[in-house]
C-alpha cells in the first residue's frame, strides 16, 4: 500500500492541531502519532534511493569455535561427617 508524502504531512498537521487542543495526558498520544509519521516519512525517503540500487549481499565472517575445556575434580573431597561431598545440598 503506497501512501503519498502529502497525505502523511496532512495527517501530521491534523495530529499537531489535535495535540495543541488536547489535555496533557492525551497530547502525548498525539505526539507519539506524529513521531511515528516522521519515522514513516524518513523511511520513505531512505527507501526510495535504496530501491534503485542493487542491495549488497551481506557477508558474515566465519565463526571460529573455541575448544571447550572441562575442569574436573581430580580426587574426592573428604568430609569428616560422612557425607560424600558431591551434592550442593551437603552441609
Amino acid at each position: 500500500m503506497n501512501v503519498s508524502r502529502e497525505k502523511v504531512l496532512q495527517k501530521m498537521e491534523q495530529e499537531i492541531a489535535s495535540a495543541r487542543r488536547a489535555a496533557p495526558e492525551e497530547a502525548e498520544r498525539h505526539i507519539y502519532a506524529i513521531k511515528s509519521m516522521c519515522d514513516l516519512l524518513m523511511g520513505m525517503e531512505t527507501a526510495a534511493p535504496a530501491s534503485k540500487a542493487a542491495p549488497a549481499p551481506a557477508v558474515m565472517a566465519p565463526q571460529v569455535q573455541q575448544p571447550v575445556q572441562t575442569v574436573g575434580q581430580a580426587e574426592r573431597i573428604s568430609t569428616g561427617d560422612g557425607s560424600n561431598g558431591d551434592s550442593i545440598f551437603d552441609f
